[in-house]
């Protein structure tokens, strides 16, 4: 079945990325109630707890989701489909999981022992993960924009791997440790998790929103242009260069080019009708341009405004544009396999409730503006964590209810 450049038949079974997604929300509620627990005792990026709270969401949420698309992207938008997906997926699932939660609880309990068998087993996952789909990607003739995006942020996924479990290893040495862990940062946020986005973008944006396409310049350049920089960025900050204000600004200005590219491309896309996944992809882009401009005042005015900073990029942006990937992905991927199976009677407007959907929005919006109003008024954060609580369970049962409805429609009468 083709789709809009889309090889439909090449999707990996259903179950694959659903289960990554309803993980993914399992861990989205355990961040929230960490947030309650320890958030207001947390000075700075280097407490344990923040480290530990940061990798529930980046591990726990984000890398699940992600790799859960990308079993189901890489077949449908590359053509080329998983070898043995499902003993693979597994495989990964299972040591992700583990390295997630040993980290995790490692941090918690300063337990260096939890600590060493995470690196491992996050090591294995994500090499092994990184190595089946850079492989496959290579499969495909047509090395556009998007496979090229691709490749590249598996690079940068590993090299973010890299210099975590090196940060980790000497994380009680100080300034080495937070070099390291500078690095890191810069590798995942900015080579994976940016560059995935883009990549994802140039396909998703036009096909589901109606837009123009991205431009050249952007599909061609920004990958290339971005590599460079975040690699240079990364060695000024283990040398300690006095040219990292400069490269971070360069970085900084990268997201910004393509945050306001994605608004005017959605600001004038063919149908103007709004619904929730429309308002997220908004909202995340509007919170990268205003994260980009942040960072690049606190670069040249020394300001300590890095809560500030994890509010509007991790919660803003990050959060926000995969809470709308869900939305945009988990109806369609539950329409179409029901759809394969010869079942005609799934309608993806039922799949996922708009009314949930929306209510679901509402809360996560409240939630992050009090979480911006608690970086003047400290006691708000537990009121933003409960309300951050309260949407991600709702997102957890949007999620669920999706894997429910399709199990009811395939079930033979």
């Amino acid at each position: 079945m083709q789709m809009q450049g889309l090889s439909l038949d090449q999707a990996p079974p259903y179950k694959i990325p659903m289960f990554y997604y309803i993980i993914a929300s399992i861990y989205l509620v355990t961040f929230s109630i960490c947030m309650f627990i320890y958030a207001n005792g947390i000075e700075g990026r280097y407490y344990y707890e923040a480290i530990a709270l940061t990798h529930v969401l980046t591990l726990g949420f984000f890398t699940h989701v992600m790799f859960g698309s990308l079993f189901q992207m890489i077949p449908v938008i590359i053509g080329v489909a998983y070898k043995k997906v499902n003993i693979q997926a597994k495989i990964i699932l299972f040591l992700l999981n583990t390295g997630t939660i040993c980290f995790t609880t490692g941090f918690l309990l300063t337990s260096k022992i939890l600590m060493h068998i995470a690196s491992l087993c996050l090591l294995l996952a994500i090499v092994y993960f990184v190595v089946i789909t850079f492989f496959t990607i290579l499969k495909t003739e047509d090395k556009n924009p998007t496979v090229k995006t691709f490749l590249t942020a598996l690079g940068f996924l590993i090299l973010g791997l890299a210099f975590g479990i090196l940060s980790l290893i000497n994380h009680n040495s100080g300034f080495t440790s937070r070099n390291f862990a500078d690095a890191h940062i810069s590798y995942i946020f900015f080579g994976w998790l940016i560059m995935l986005i883009s990549g994802v973008s140039y396909k998703v944006i036009p096909m589901f929103y109606v837009t123009k396409e991205y431009p050249l310049f952007i599909k061609n350049h920004f990958y290339w242009i971005v590599t460079i920089i975040i690699l240079l960025l990364s060695l000024f900050i283990i040398t300690n260069s006095e040219l990292v204000p400069l490269f971070k600004t360069l970085l900084a200005l990268s997201s910004l080019i393509f945050s306001l590219t994605t608004i005017y491309l959605l600001k004038n896309r063919k149908r103007p009708r709004r619904d929730t996944t429309i308002n997220l992809w908004y909202f995340a882009m509007i919170n990268l341009s205003v994260a980009s401009v942040i960072w690049i005042v606190s670069i040249w005015v020394n300001l300590d405004i890095n809560f500030l900073l994890a509010v509007t990029f991790g919660l803003g942006f990050a959060y926000s544009i995969i809470n709308g990937m869900l939305y945009k992905i988990v109806p369609f991927l539950t329409w179409f396999h029901l759809s394969s199976k010869m079942i005609f009677d799934a309608e993806m407007s039922q799949v996922i409730k708009s009314k949930y959907m929306k209510l679901q929005y509402n809360i996560y919006i409240v939630s992050y503006i009090t979480f911006l109003l608690a970086v003047f008024f400290k006691a708000l954060i537990y009121l933003a964590s409960l309300l951050f609580l309260v949407s991600a369970l709702i997102l957890c049962y949007n999620i669920i209810s999706a894997f429910s409805y399709y199990k009811k429609l395939s079930q033979p009468i």
